[in-house]
């Protein structure tokens, strides 16, 4: 198959010999390219894009290849959702509830604790309550909790209930040791209560485990009498700050307090106050030894809780024999450490490490998630949030382990040391599987206590299940390999099997839940496993649905898609289809729309020659298929659907533009040939540049034309064609300096007066017989006299001559455009005459012309006799004369008031006796403008000095030193010569002066009129609060390490080399300045400007020249400080708290204060002094801290409550 491009040179090829009258149905065909041959299906290894017969590669092969059974639906795996065998029950984090998880997790490990917990029995309980029955205590809570830990078959338990019934709040992180101290009292007491009423051994399991005595001892220096007081505990608080290692923390705790001085001891022996020492003593420690260390601390400044992350050492094997008084042997193993993870105490992560009791390996308990560690060894990894890695940390000796985050530690004694019968180790966290509790075999009386036999029966079950799953796996082998549904058989007797694990690892638990859990508990737990059970059959049942109807749906994609390809056999019965609609329903047959095929139609209601491109031809009976399915509006079917009009007009465009290449190349080269025999016509050089693409633009306004006549828009479908010509049009200029126009325009509206003579007669006046003024602008006066009548003086812009007509000659070859046809850029637009200025039009051949009048037969038509347009003439004659006026009358003022004009040489010393006059700087802005250009500038003919003075005509602008004037930017300074000459050539409404009167020997400089005071003060007032006042306005942000410097001021650019890379020769040396000895003699002239001495200065730069590292900021006098400093911290990444921000050397205090109420205008330079970070990460926590709202704890709870 040739490429695209063959393709649609060779499909209208046959346009170049044949006229659009001798059309045939052949050539339409050939257009529509219907006579290529065939592809078959499956006989391309890609898409013919220029063949409409081809629907190959065109999304299919997905459809006809292997599609997996995941492909067909978005429903989860519910396997995943179930509990591994060999692995434990995770808790749901409702939000914040992680530190209540960890404990969970450390008590139900606890296997005497969690026996305890089975045992409690509620009073009034009746045997019609257990299939309704709801808990409503502590203890029937966590009944429930650790029974479906040990017996669901789900990942992780929702304890939702059961924080619920504690009254916490699950998206508020709480103190982690209070919850413990608190709950186990709690639980305690519960336990105690429950005890009583089923006579259980474990009523007081927790001080069991957990309870330990120590003793205050305060013992007299003097006679050695030894005060104790006995005291229990369940943990010891252990204080790690400055500690290293935990035995450290250990004597700390145990470490003798002297008291003496003011704080001595009143000895009950010696009936006197004497020197003392007073120490804690361990008198007996608990099976499981609880050791809280103390991260979270109040911080006295800041008034609220922090964590220290400082390491701390600890070992896996603890001797407190050496903190005992007495020599009883008391070894303790590392059994579980708790982890918080995060810099602050406000806010971070819990996990649980807890170590197995046969295996002796660890397992790490993360809300949801149960991961078994490899290996024997605690390994606590990312836990450990070591973002501080620059940080050296002590080594870690062999046998101990290192952490910044744990906060409680566990350890249990040996158990061939223990005193009593009672187990206090942890059990291993293995598979505690679900029982099958179906039928209530397990439910044997109220008190919930279950048969012996119960072991018995699910080692029944697990030999049963053995047996099935051999039978199962015998049966699927057995079947044929051509099966289709094999497959899936496999695949759910697999997820059987593995649900069957889950039932099945009961009997390898330690403790049977079933024997000890009260029947109504292990009811709930079983409607809880029948919920879950039912909840994956109903996803394995939508699975297989969706499985079903997508093998459904792509049997009929491929039936479908079969019967499409078009044949010889079918002649005439094909239909045309869109490849986007085709790549929509190969996507997804069940969202494709209905079929569109309005788009892809012509003006005509047929398909458009030149988007078939993007159909394809399908046989009719396929076609039928896919609208019985999808439905559409419009068909386009057989030959009748190809639109011969549109062929026709498509032949007449390739022969027109055929045509075209010929008669270019006829003009190039008779243009190129002496044509001077021949009759001569005039064209526009724009229209005669721009000739082929104004013929293919007539073209295609005709097609457009045509199609509007039908109530049809035709497709652009020419976007490709021929426009090289495009490139030659000019385009029109415009002023270089718009700003300078504006203000002559504003200026021109003050002065502007039509008497011209006036400015005549002031320059012969001052000349005198030095130069006859009158006689280079008599000319000028005569022929205005007799022609200036019929021109609006009024009516003429700034830049623009009064006689100069709405035509201008300098944009004439500018105006071929999309409005503007061919030669009508010879013609002038007020008279649509010939336009006289010859430089816009030439001459060409009449050969030359007859061709072009073939394309535009309309075009205006003028030979090389014809005559220009009179009026225009006139017109342009009177400009012409206007403009040379204005050029000898502006060399005339230059040269009157030539210092004026180059600003050199003002006033700076008002002398006794002398005058200074102050004049509009607008009025000598202007006046400059005009000298410079007096072809678009008009002439000035008064000064305006009233804008200068207030309602009060007093003067509003004095300058800033009066006896060495520094003029305002509103004024400028003139000599008294300088002032005669203007008053001679300029009119004037208010005469400015500055005096130096001399009286009784003392000289005073006055202003006349004087200056109004209350009016000036009045205007410095509003220009500061304009200036102070801005919507899009910039800072300049420069980081310091202190402010020991100058300030700097953002429009202060002196001697600023050092920084300014412009400053700079590319090999990096700094150019020299004039205040370094000298200036660089490859500085530009206008680089430099001279004073009264003659000495050449480098002229300052007004523009802000930025340093290294310094930052931009774009931002509003409305912005508050605290904003400006969120926009300075995306920049320098310093928070907002330790930014110190200064202007000019004045520190900005105030956040909530506007820039504008700061006094901070645009364009300052702020200076960013940055506060030395806190080396302890625990700074973070005032800003994680929520400000405002007071700590209130467990408050409210039912920890307290009860």
């Amino acid at each position: 198959m040739p490429a695209k491009p063959s393709l649609d040179k060779v499909c209208w090829q046959w346009a170049e010999t044949t006229d659009p009258e001798n059309v045939t149905l052949e050539h339409v065909r050939t257009a529509y390219r219907l006579n290529l041959s065939v592809c078959k299906l499956g006989s391309c290894k890609r898409q013919c894009k220029g063949n409409p017969y081809c629907i190959n590669c065109i999304g299919e092969k997905v459809w006809f290849g292997k599609i997996e059974d995941s492909s067909w639906h978005d429903v989860q795996d519910p396997l995943e959702e179930c509990r591994k065998a060999g692995m434990s029950t995770g808790l749901k984090n409702l939000g914040a509830t992680c530190y209540v998880n960890t404990f969970l997790q450390l008590w139900f490990n606890n296997e005497t604790i969690r026996k305890g917990v089975y045992e409690w029995r509620e009073a009034g309980f009746s045997e019609e309550q257990i299939d309704t029955w709801e808990p409503t205590s502590v203890c029937s809570h966590l009944q429930v909790i650790f029974g479906l830990l040990e017996l669901s078959r789900r990942r992780y338990v929702d304890p939702s209930e059961f924080i619920k019934h504690l009254g916490l709040d699950a998206g508020l992180q709480q103190d982690a040791q209070e919850f413990s101290k608190l709950f186990l009292s709690v639980l305690e007491q519960n336990l105690m209560e429950g005890a009583s009423l089923s006579f259980s051994n474990y009523g007081n399991v927790i001080k069991e485990q957990f309870c330990g005595k120590y003793a205050y001892v305060t013992r007299c220096s003097k006679c050695a009498t030894a005060s104790e007081r006995l005291s229990e505990f369940y943990e010891l608080d252990l204080n790690i700050q400055g500690q290293k290692t935990l035995a450290e923390a250990l004597k700390g705790f145990l470490e003798v307090e002297k008291l003496d001085g003011d704080n001595q001891y009143m000895c009950n022996t010696c009936n006197a106050k004497q020197d003392a020492t007073r120490a804690i003593e361990l008198k007996s420690l608990p099976p499981v030894l609880n050791l809280q260390l103390l991260r979270f601390v109040f911080d006295l400044k800041t008034g609220s809780k922090k964590k220290l992350n400082s390491c701390i050492q600890f070992p896996d094997i603890l001797d407190m024999t050496e903190f005992m008084q007495s020599d009883t042997a008391a070894i303790y193993d590392l059994s579980a450490v708790l982890i918080h993870g995060g810099p602050s105490a406000y806010s971070g992560h819990y996990v649980a490490h807890i170590k197995g009791k046969d295996s002796q390996a660890w397992y790490k308990f993360n809300d949801e998630d149960v991961e078994k560690i490899k290996g024997k060894n605690l390994q606590l990894g990312s836990e450990e949030d070591l973002e501080s890695k620059k940080q050296k940390t002590a080594r870690t000796p062999k046998g101990h382990h290192s952490s910044k985050n744990a906060y409680m530690l566990v350890y249990t004694r040996r158990k061939n040391l223990e005193p009593n019968n009672h187990s206090s180790e942890l059990v291993e966290s293995v598979p505690h599987a679900a029982d099958e509790l179906a039928g209530g075999s397990c439910l044997n009386d109220v008190t919930g206590d279950a048969p012996p036999t119960s072991d018995l029966n699910l080692n029944k079950n697990c030999c049963n299940s053995q047996v099935t799953k051999q039978e199962k796996r015998s049966q699927i082998e057995g079947k044929s390999a051509g099966d289709d549904h094999q497959k899936e058989e496999k695949t759910r007797i697999k997820n059987n099997e593995a649900l069957e694990d889950t039932e099945t690892s009961v009997a390898e638990t330690t403790v049977s839940a079933s024997a000890m859990l009260p029947k109504y508990v292990l009811r709930y737990v079983e409607k809880d496993n029948e919920k879950f059970q039912n909840w994956i059959n109903e996803l394995h049942k939508m699975r297989d649905e969706n499985i079903a109807k997508g093998q459904e749906k792509q049997e009929t994609v491929k039936a479908i898609y079969q019967d499409l390809p078009y044949t010889l056999e079918d002649q005439n019965k094909y239909e045309w289809l869109p490849m986007s609609w085709f790549s929509k329903w190969l996507n997804d047959p069940a969202t494709a729309p209905e079929v569109d095929v309005k788009k892809f139609l012509c003006s005509h209601q047929k398909v458009c020659p030149d988007l078939s491109i993007k159909m394809k031809c399908v046989s009719q009976h396929g076609a039928n298929q896919l609208f019985d399915i999808y439905g559409g509006n419009l068909r386009l079917q057989g030959d009748e659907s190809l639109c011969e009009k549109c062929v026709q007009n498509k032949c007449h465009l390739i022969r027109t533009k055929k045509r075209l290449t010929e008669d270019d190349k006829f003009i190039l080269a008779a243009m190129k040939t002496d044509f001077s025999s021949e009759k001569l016509y005039w064209v526009g050089k724009s229209s005669f540049r721009s000739w082929k693409r104004l013929a293919i633009e007539q073209l295609n306004l005709e097609e457009e034309k045509h199609a509007k006549e039908r109530g049809k828009s035709v497709s652009q479908s020419n976007s490709d064609e021929e426009n090289e010509d495009a490139s030659g049009r000019n385009k029109s200029g415009g002023d270089s300096d718009s700003n300078d126009v504006n203000t002559c325009k504003r200026y021109e509206s003050k002065f502007n007066d039509n008497n011209l003579k006036q400015s005549r007669k002031a320059v012969e006046n001052y000349f005198g017989n030095k130069r006859d003024v009158r006689k280079a602008v008599s000319p000028v006066k005569a022929f205005s006299d007799s022609t200036m009548n019929s021109v609006d003086h009024e009516s003429v812009s700034v830049g623009q001559s009064k006689s100069e007509p709405n035509f201008a000659t300098s944009d004439r070859d500018d105006k071929i455009g999309e409005n503007l046809q061919f030669n009508e850029d010879i013609l002038c637009e007020e008279h649509s005459g010939l336009h006289p200025d010859a430089s816009s039009r030439k001459l060409i051949p009449e050969s030359v012309w007859l061709k072009l009048k073939r394309y535009f037969p309309g075009s205006p038509e003028y030979d090389w006799g014809s005559e220009p347009c009179s009026k225009c003439q006139a017109s342009l004659a009177v400009e012409n004369m206007c403009k040379e006026e204005n050029r000898q009358l502006a060399a005339a003022q230059k040269a009157c008031l030539l210092d004026l004009f180059h600003d050199r040489r003002r006033p700076t010393n008002v002398a006794a006796g002398d005058i200074i006059y102050l004049v509009n700087a607008e009025f000598v802005d202007y006046w400059r403008k005009f000298v410079r250009d007096p072809v678009k500038c008009e002439p000035i003919r008064k000064i305006v000095n009233e804008s200068l003075l207030c309602e009060h005509e007093g003067f509003l602008f004095p300058p800033l030193e009066m006896e060495k004037p520094k003029c305002d930017s509103k004024v400028v300074c003139v000599t008294a010569d300088e002032w005669q000459t203007m008053t001679d050539l300029f009119d004037v409404d208010f005469d400015i002066r500055m005096v130096n009167i001399v009286e009784n020997g003392k000289q005073d400089i006055v202003i006349f009129p004087k200056v109004c005071d209350d009016c000036l003060q009045s205007r410095l007032n509003n220009e500061e609060g304009e200036m102070f006042e801005f919507e899009r306005g910039v800072v300049y942000v420069r980081k310091q390490h202190k402010l020991d410097q100058k300030p700097v001021d953002s429009y202060d650019n002196t001697d600023s080399n050092t920084d300014d890379p412009e400053f700079r020769e590319k090999s990096g040396t700094a150019r020299k300045r004039a205040g370094t000895g000298g200036y660089d003699v490859h500085d530009p002239p206008e680089k430099f400007l001279k004073n009264q001495n003659g000495i050449r200065t480098i002229r300052k730069s007004q523009r802000h020249r930025k340093t290294k590292g310094e930052k931009e900021i774009s931002i509003s006098s409305k912005n508050t400080l605290k904003e400006l400093k969120l926009e300075i911290m995306k920049l320098f990444s310093i928070p907002p708290f330790d930014q110190n921000l200064y202007v000019d050397g004045r520190l900005l205090d105030g956040n909530d204060l506007s820039l504008c109420d700061l006094k901070v205008v645009s364009g300052s330079v702020i200076d960013l002094i940055a506060d030395e970070p806190n080396e302890e990460i625990s700074f973070l926590e005032d800003f994680t801290k929520e400000s405002g709202v007071p700590e209130s704890g467990f408050k409210g709870t039912n920890l307290l409550s009860a």
